[in-house]
């Protein structure tokens, strides 16, 4: 009988003990199949998050926010500078206008409460001045009834005005060419309805004829009271070629967003002022790191656990049967046969295990991974509260409120999935284990001489 045929037969000689050893290896298996898992997930999504979120660089003109504010728009040179900076993506391009009585036709679907009446309130002509406006003075009430006006964005990305960054919601007709400079419009819809407009129909904007392409709405009652053009077409009606007063740079890793920043800022000086996501992308970032680092730990410790379990059973197994390994060397083994028979006999039992480790790994892999990625999640969420995605804010292009709906999302959709790489990295963990788990044993105790083993039993 060979080696092979003893090792295999040996091990499965006493059921009761190869079925324990078979268990305590197959969770221990199936631990370290479901963290190598967990962890090959995870790393997975932090290379996507590094790739995705946190990654936009907020630039306006110095002093300005949102339609508040002084400075000069971004020039085209200044908007060159940004698109030639080292890891720089893409950018998106934005100019704001508003639209007044003597610039259009429409009415504006906004009405002014005390908050908007205390921002115009030079411009009333009320005698009575809104609660906590002050008192009117002689000069405010020769004035006009302030109306509010309706905010016009151009873009060269229609979805940049999205309040949380995804596609905009085109309830009627098609999109516009951001790309281009025809005089098309997307209309939201509460000023669609205010206007009786639908598309096809027309409208004027510093006096030029404008044909409504669709009817957006993003649930914001600000953003659907706008209008959204391409910036081409804006830039030339309000005569302001080449400008804009936004632009969101998108950095191709958030590893390189403050290397970028800081080189922005000393191109363009104190002509802008620069935001970034780092600190969000930070935070959902150490989040999903933590969770990897935690998996590591798992598969090392279930690897050891591996190991124990393996040694130890081959080691009692060795010792029970010194005098048959006495008699295998009294009659002409040798000491690589004597190691050869027990390391197979230990790679039986590992591969019945693993058999049933790798089912039970696949099995609870998936909510292994959800239950680690939720319980940092609910720590990690109230750290991102004040953070904003894609540089925007709820309310208009260029902030940062609304970034952690995205930052969550990105924590939590970490997909459990198992790859060839990770099925191999087990597999070898499993076998160097069996292989030394059973050959150290049987090897130290071949090496006593058969007189001495057959003496003492």
């Amino acid at each position: 009988m060979n080696v092979l045929t003893r090792g295999v037969k040996n091990a499965l000689r006493s059921p009761l003990r190869s079925g324990a050893i078979v268990l305590m290896f197959a969770i221990s298996i199936a631990l370290i199949l479901s963290m190598l898992v967990a962890r090959s997930s995870v790393q997975a999504k932090i290379n996507e998050v590094k790739a995705t979120a946190g990654t936009n660089i907020t630039i306006r003109p110095a002093g300005v926010m949102g339609g508040m504010g002084g400075g000069d728009p971004l020039t085209a040179e200044q908007l060159a500078t940004v698109k030639n900076t080292a890891n720089v993506a893409s950018t998106t391009l934005t100019l704001t206008d508003q639209l007044g009585t003597d610039d259009t036709e429409l009415e504006s679907s906004q009405e002014l409460g005390a908050f908007g009446q205390r921002q115009m309130r030079f411009e009333s002509s009320e005698t009575t001045a809104p609660e906590g406006a002050g008192t009117a003075t002689t000069e405010q009430t020769n004035r006009p009834a302030p109306t509010p006006r309706i905010t016009v964005t151009g873009t060269n990305d229609v979805n940049s005005v999205s309040t949380d960054g995804s596609d905009l919601n085109i309830t009627s007709g098609a999109t516009i060419d951001a790309s281009g400079n025809g005089l098309v419009a997307l209309v939201g819809s509460d000023l669609a309805t205010k206007n009786s407009l639908e598309v096809g129909d027309t409208f004027t904007a510093y006096g030029s004829t404008v044909t409504v392409s669709g009817i957006y709405t993003t649930d914001n009652a600000f953003q659907d009271s706008g209008i959204i053009m391409p910036l081409t077409t804006l830039q030339t009606l309000t005569e302001q070629a080449d400008v804009v007063n936004t632009v969101i740079a998108t950095v191709n890793s958030s590893d390189n967003v403050a290397v970028t920043v800081a080189s922005l800022k000393t191109a363009l000086g104190d002509d802008a002022d620069i935001t970034s996501e780092a600190e969000s992308a930070a935070s959902s970032v150490e989040s999903l790191e933590s969770i990897s680092s935690l998996a590591l730990a798992g598969v090392i410790g279930a690897s050891i656990a591996g190991a124990a379990i393996v040694l130890l059973a081959m080691v009692m197994v060795v010792r029970e049967r010194r005098r048959e390994i006495g008699v295998m060397k009294a009659i002409g083994g040798t000491d690589s046969k004597v190691v050869g028979q027990f390391t197979i006999e230990g790679l039986t039992l590992t591969l019945i295990g693993t058999i049933l480790g790798i089912a039970l790994g696949v099995a609870v892999s998936g909510p292994m991974t959800t239950s680690l990625v939720s319980s940092q999640n609910n720590t990690a969420s109230t750290t991102t509260t004040e953070t904003g995605r894609n540089g925007r804010p709820a309310g208009g292009p260029g902030g940062f409120a609304g970034g952690v709906e995205q930052i969550n999302t990105n924590l939590t959709q970490v997909t459990a999935s198992l790859t060839p790489q990770v099925f191999m990295a087990a597999l070898g963990i499993t076998f160097l284990i069996a292989i030394v788990g059973s050959a150290v044993p049987a090897w130290l105790t071949a090496r006593v001489r058969p007189a001495e083993v057959l003496r003492t039993e």
